[in-house]
């Protein structure tokens, strides 16, 4: 088979299961794992007919070298905590979405299928978030109606709340629908979501977007944008102040807060509530990772050495081994070291700066938002532990640094020609 007809069915093949994926991704655990396994499958067809265009391998060599490295770092942080060479290759599982960026690469490296991903994405969670509000506020259900994703929520949200926002003071076309789209997510996160997580990453992904789109402005119109952005702001801030979830769950945060610092003082140190039991092992971690510093002790011995840590640390017998301290920082630091704590921060610095390189405004402060927004959030969670957060991941670097363009009329006319 030519390459051009690979490259001509390729595009056309991928969509439809990349869409599914997006979908699958926020509702369904097993149909996730079976698009990705189709996916998996055709990407070996994809790379045997992969050609790189005019410096995109230049561009994309570093980002896939920290992977691979990363990957590498992975096994042998297992294999020097005392492991045997099959189970440490069996522990890559928990980096494979890692793996996934570089078998998938050629796939979206089509502008068609990294679209098609992004809207895919964007319509499930509208869709969703639309559905959680006439569960909760129409039908007065407890909770919300898709429990399979409560960490998630609050990240995808905002996401999406702020990519929206960009795409209101960017684009000439269809302002009033992506303002409708974002008032819908942001009444979502404010009236349903649980996640409080979710409101601290819309507060440092919106100074950080207001950041990125005052730098673009120039002369008086810098100090007009800046007023104007943080009235906005304000006036979302104060909205958020007055829904009843806002109110209970960030009180509820500042409760448990000082729970645990009380119970500090009568060393009964508590577990019950998240905020305790994340500060135990926030500082159950940082001990632990004093006795594993530069080479960590592998994600396999992990679970087992870490819950006697914080056993000692909270004089209380735990019914299972604690996997995840909420903090990806520490978990990378503890069970890779320093060195592999290093190499994970530099995938993220090579990822902004592959996205500096790229021509489209709107793809470029996208991958700088995301980065954001993650790096917030793993510091109360994770994403190299957790399944959703973790496939999210991959997909938006798929998304953003594979393809050269994502919206350009040139790519639109190209891929056409192709399909």
């Amino acid at each position: 088979m030519s390459y051009a007809l690979t490259d001509r069915w390729l595009p056309r093949l991928t969509s439809p299961l990349v869409v599914l994926l997006c979908i699958a991704l926020l509702t369904s655990t097993a149909l996730t794992n079976i698009c990705m396994l189709l996916l998996a499958l055709l990407s070996f067809w994809a790379w045997s007919r992969y050609q790189w265009s005019d410096g995109e391998w230049a561009l994309a060599k570093p980002l896939f070298v920290l992977i691979g490295l990363f990957c590498l770092w992975d096994l042998g942080a297992n294999l020097l905590g005392g492991n045997s060479l099959s189970d440490s290759l069996q522990a890559l599982r928990h980096v494979r979405k890692f793996f996934f960026v570089l078998l998938l690469w050629p796939l979206f490296a089509s502008p068609r299928v990294a679209r098609h991903a992004l809207l895919s994405l964007g319509a499930t969670v509208c869709l969703l978030a639309a559905a959680n509000l006439v569960w909760t506020l129409v039908l007065h259900h407890p909770g919300m109606m898709t429990s399979f994703m409560p960490n998630m929520y609050g990240q995808i949200l905002v996401g999406m709340v702020l990519l929206l926002a960009h795409a209101v003071i960017y684009r000439q076309h269809h302002k009033g629908l992506f303002l409708g789209l974002a008032l819908l997510l942001l009444s979502s996160l404010f009236l349903v979501s649980d996640r409080r997580t979710g409101y601290v990453l819309l507060a440092a992904g919106s100074v950080f977007m207001v950041f990125l789109l005052w730098q673009s402005q120039t002369g008086r119109r810098r100090h007009l944008f800046l007023a104007a952005s943080f009235a906005i702001l304000f006036a979302i801030l104060a909205l958020a102040g007055l829904s009843p979830k806002v109110q209970s769950r960030v009180a509820l945060a500042f409760f448990e807060y000082q729970q645990f610092t009380h119970a500090v003082v009568l060393q009964n140190h508590p577990i019950e509530t998240s905020v305790g039991f994340r500060l135990e092992s926030y500082f159950a971690a940082i001990e632990f990772v004093k006795a594993h510093f530069w080479l960590g002790c592998g994600s396999l011995k992990f679970p087992e050495l870490f819950t006697q840590t914080l056993q000692q640390s909270i004089s209380l017998a735990l019914a299972q081994p604690v996997t995840n301290p909420h903090n990806e920082y520490l978990y990378i630091w503890a069970t890779k070291g320093l060195f592999g704590l290093l190499i994970y921060l530099s995938i993220w610095v090579q990822a902004c700066r592959m996205a500096a390189r790229r021509s489209e405004t709107w793809q470029r402060h996208g991958m700088w938002l995301f980065v954001c927004l993650f790096l917030t959030s793993i510091l109360f969670n994770s994403m190299s532990i957790d399944m959703v957060e973790g496939h999210f991941m991959m997909l938006v670097l798929l998304i953003f640094l594979a393809p050269a363009r994502i919206w350009s009329a040139a790519d639109d006319l190209k891929d056409n020609a192709s399909c």
